[in-house]
């Protein structure tokens, strides 16, 4: 009876699989934080990053890392991360957010450069590898540009400001859309801007900027002003206009213009010293002949240029002819 108790548990034993020594526990150190960065906006320095969801391992953090975010000087000699950060100021960051943004006053960095770094600490407070760096020349707070006016002509939208600096940049944003998007830096003023489109509404502002490299301190944001876009600027005035006598007739003709808004050119006549009259309807050609001429009086000509919105030129110089 012995044996026959014993036989199935040997085989009971026999036929389970052999799961291997136990593993490690998971350490839940943090991925190391790569897209740290920062610039200064006014009087504070503005630095954002992504929090790691994962450990080295590829696992899943049981809970949200802490960051610990440092600001210190570059010391003197060789940058050594661990040197640099045992003096550098610790700046309290709200944790929970995988994107997150931390604002940090500025005014005790004015006048230095000043190297920023972070790096997360998981469930067992075992901390990261230290991230990128951001390193940043601290200026006192830029202030922003005032009387900000936007004006237009045929050439585009202008804007002229009031305020200190040199460069500044220039953000647009059109009516409907949700955020401005950066035209580029103005290095004096007034600055145009050359891509606006009729009938448009668009609405600017400016940022005074403050150092050289690709990150300069920047201000607040200036008042927004508005400009739209309206055809009311005239094409240039026909040029090169020349009267050839013919017989019974008189043959124009002047250079192209190069709108692309052009409608035509509408052609100006004067018998002797007379006003100047309409000489029959618009053409798209640049040449005209006068048919309705009499023998050995004489005659003025003028021609403007006209666009589809109806703005028409000044009139060229006059030619004068008198018909044979």
């Amino acid at each position: 009876m012995r044996g026959a108790f014993l036989m199935p548990a040997a085989l009971w034993l026999a036929g389970c699989g052999y799961v291997g020594d136990p593993l490690p526990p998971a350490l839940n150190v943090p991925e190391q934080i790569t897209d740290l960065r920062g610039v200064q906006r006014g009087d504070k320095i503005h630095l954002a990053l992504t929090a790691p969801a994962k450990s080295t391992e590829g696992l899943l953090l049981k809970s949200p890392a802490e960051i610990e975010l440092r600001a210190g000087a570059k010391l003197e000699g060789e940058f050594e991360i661990q040197r640099w950060a045992e003096p550098a100021k610790r700046i309290p960051v709200p944790g929970g957010q995988a994107g997150m943004e931390v604002a940090v006053p500025a005014g005790e960095w004015a006048g230095k450069e000043v190297i920023f770094a972070v790096r997360a600490i998981g469930p067992t407070k075992r901390a990261s590898q230290w991230s990128n760096l951001v390193v940043l020349k601290v200026v006192a707070a830029p202030k922003p540009p005032v009387e900000l006016v936007v004006t237009g002509d045929a050439r585009g939208a202008w804007l002229e400001w009031q305020g200190e600096g040199s460069q500044w940049r220039v953000w647009r944003m059109e009516e409907g859309e949700k955020e401005p998007a950066a035209l580029g830096v103005a290095g004096g003023r007034p600055w145009m801007d050359g891509t606006v489109e009729m009938n448009k509404v668009y609405f600017y502002t400016l940022q005074q900027l403050v150092g050289e490299g690709p990150v300069p301190a920047e201000s607040e944001m200036s008042r927004a002003a508005s400009y739209k876009r309206v055809d009311q600027f005239a094409p240039e005035t026909p040029a090169g206009l020349t009267a050839i006598a013919g017989l019974k007739s008189v043959e124009l003709s002047w250079s192209r213009n190069t709108e692309a808004d052009l409608k035509g050119y509408q052609v100006y006549r004067a018998e002797g010293d007379g006003a100047f009259r309409k000489l029959g309807e618009l053409t798209a050609n640049p040449s005209a002949r006068d048919a309705a001429v009499e023998n050995g009086k004489r005659y003025k000509y003028a021609v403007t240029a006209v666009d589809e919105a109806g703005n028409e030129s000044r009139p060229c110089e006059a030619v004068e002819v008198i018909a044979p």
